[in-house]
């Protein structure tokens, strides 16, 4: 039984962030992904990965586990029309991570974008490569894994999500 506000909260997104993630795993043909929004994330983790080579870094390889995490985060800020690093709960990045189960990492960041342009991820990555606290995650030396969630709007613009993290090598 949560003893104050603040648990009950933790108790209520951990039981939601619970579901997200665990349903489609029980019942894959109720929740497929849509192959377009697939497809987008795969060529921006290519896209990260080419300009981190090009600033003499590792590539981030995606992980699976932090892919479900950037994704419902975006699937929740398309749904409930807001972006921002924080769910209006006040839950971080770090918040959903923990919720998730992911464990072991030392540092992690976050990128969050919204667009309704054609090329999307090209506005998306430019955005973040020219905003200087996005470009900070981009460049920083000791990410090696990142998850990427893209989610469509009501209105049909794309939201994104990008997950940043270092795991012992």
């Amino acid at each position: 039984m949560p003893r104050n506000l603040w648990h009950a909260g933790y108790f209520v997104f951990g039981l939601w962030l619970s579901l997200v993630l665990l349903v489609p795993l029980t019942a894959p043909w109720a929740f497929a992904a849509d192959p377009d929004l697939a497809r987008l994330e795969g060529l921006l983790a290519r896209d990260v990965n080419t300009f981190r080579r090009e600033h003499h870094l590792i590539e981030l390889r995606r992980r699976p586990d932090l892919d479900a995490v950037a994704r419902a985060h975006s699937e929740d800020m398309a749904r409930r029309n807001y972006l921002s690093h924080q769910s209006p709960e006040g839950l971080d990045w770090v918040a959903r991570l923990e919720a998730a189960g992911v464990e072991g990492f030392s540092m992690a960041g976050e990128n969050v974008g919204r667009t309704n342009k054609p090329g999307p991820n090209a506005e998306i990555l430019g955005g973040w490569i020219h905003s200087p606290a996005h470009h900070q995650n981009l460049v920083a030396r000791p990410f090696n894994a990142t998850g990427i969630g893209i989610a469509r709007s009501a209105d049909g613009s794309f939201v994104y999500t990008q997950l940043y993290l270092s795991f012992p090598r």
